[in-house]
């Protein structure tokens, strides 16, 4: 049998060797003792994560005008619950579950051959149906859409060798700050930049901010119009951010690893893992805590050299400490630390809670439900997104010891092969 560190492209690539149906075998779910326990409560930290980044999003923090933040009674925790955030959360949970993404795809292809990409194909689409529908009719801040449609490329990164996915994963990552300097080149070569922006100094126009406060107060057809103008806003930051190849950067990664057999044998790797565990912890921590510190003099935007400090410390340190993350929860599992498995039946169905995460939010924050938007702080809105994760986490399991997926996972399934799973 060929090993994943064996596996070369034409293996996973032939033309015209892809079949078009699906056996029963191929719709049977992996057997829990020959899933990857490591995968599984990774993938269940990662929708955790999302969460404690998310939530600031549901109750409107992102939006929240600086009086009505300034009025919340929790400012002092408020402050400090954002910095811990900002360092330790945002963007880092998003690349292990895009780092995920790439395994995945990786490991059907391993599993599969050929075979899997015509499958792999359908289930993009049906995620692109789920997130819309979520994005849509729920919440703008979905995640589904860009990760289906940049899912759309991978077949292509699947005929590179080892060397060329790490070549493509660096050049990924690297576009974001590329963009910054030419952009900030830009600006100083026209004489449009003129003093450093502070951060925070910027304020959203008053027709805007109508329609996110109508969020909060009004009724259902008041979330919904609100949560259009989101999405709009939500994918001109998705572009503003550049945020594309970060994200496929990481399923190329992904990919890398299933490559290596990093991914599909963690167990056999145990001293590569401690490696890239250094190397997350010891260059994404600091280079975090500097582009936190920059970000809070300096905005995003105009392109400023404060900008571009933190812009490119995000590009090393998120990626970085993410793979100190994953690094981390692989080594807890591989050498048997049980508290770590809880996550796991929170990662088989993490499709699930994740779309639940938005339905319990929206309740919670917007007018038609019990209108803590704007009147929420950033440790209050973490002190909930931990609660609902120490709800979910005996529910999951509870659940899974009844039927063989989450109920939005046997969609997705039952959809893909066309016949009960």
């Amino acid at each position: 049998m060929t090993t994943p560190q064996q596996t070369s492209p034409a293996t996973y690539i032939r033309a015209g060797q892809m079949e078009s149906s699906y056996t029963a075998a191929d719709a049977a779910p992996l057997p829990v003792g020959e899933r990857i326990q490591a995968l599984d409560v990774l993938r269940g930290v990662a929708v955790a994560g999302i969460l404690f980044a998310n939530v600031l999003v549901f109750f409107g923090l992102t939006f929240m005008p600086p009086d009505r933040a300034a009025a919340l009674p929790s400012v002092a925790a408020d402050r400090v619950a954002l910095f811990l955030e900002h360092v330790f959360v945002d963007g880092k949970f998003y690349s292990i579950f895009s780092l995920l993404f790439g395994i995945g795809f990786g490991a059907q292809l391993a599993r599969r051959g050929d075979a899997a990409l015509p499958r792999f194909k359908r289930r993009l689409r049906i995620l692109l149906a789920i997130g819309a529908i979520h994005a849509f009719l729920i919440w703008a801040g979905d995640i589904l859409m860009l990760y289906a449609l940049l899912g759309f490329t991978m077949p292509w990164f699947a005929r590179k060798s080892r060397r060329e996915l790490v070549r493509w994963t660096v050049i990924l990552l690297a576009i974001p700050t590329a963009i910054y300097l030419v952009a900030l080149a830009a600006w100083m070569v026209t004489g449009s930049g003129g003093a450093p922006t502070a951060a925070g100094s910027g304020a959203m126009p008053p027709k805007m901010l109508a329609y996110f406060e109508g969020i909060g107060t009004g009724g259902i057809k008041d979330a919904f119009i609100g949560n259009l103008v989101f999405l709009g806003g939500r994918w001109a930051d998705l572009f503003a951010t550049v945020r594309f190849p970060k994200v496929l950067g990481m399923f190329v990664l992904g990919l890398w690893t299933v490559r290596t057999g990093i991914a599909l044998s963690p167990e056999d790797r145990r001293a590569t893992l401690v490696r890239w565990c250094k190397l997350g912890w010891g260059i994404g921590l600091p280079a975090n805590l500097i582009a936190t510190w920059a970000f809070e003099q300096w905005s995003y935007l105009p392109p400023s050299i404060g900008g571009l400090l933190g812009t490119a410390m995000q590009g090393v340190g998120i990626p970085m400490l993410a793979i100190g993350y994953a690094t981390t929860v692989a080594l807890l599992v591989v050498d048997g630390r049980r508290f770590i498995s809880a996550f796991a039946p929170v990662g088989r169905m993490a499709l699930t809670n994740y779309l639940m995460h938005s339905i319990i939010c929206v309740v919670l924050s917007y007018g038609f439900g019990f209108a803590l938007w704007w009147r929420t702080g950033a440790s209050r809105a973490m002190a909930i997104a931990a609660a609902i994760i120490v709800v979910q986490i005996p529910l999951s399991a509870w659940w899974l010891s009844r039927f063989r997926f989450g109920p939005v996972e046997w969609i997705w399934r039952r959809l893909t092969y066309g016949r009960p799973v």
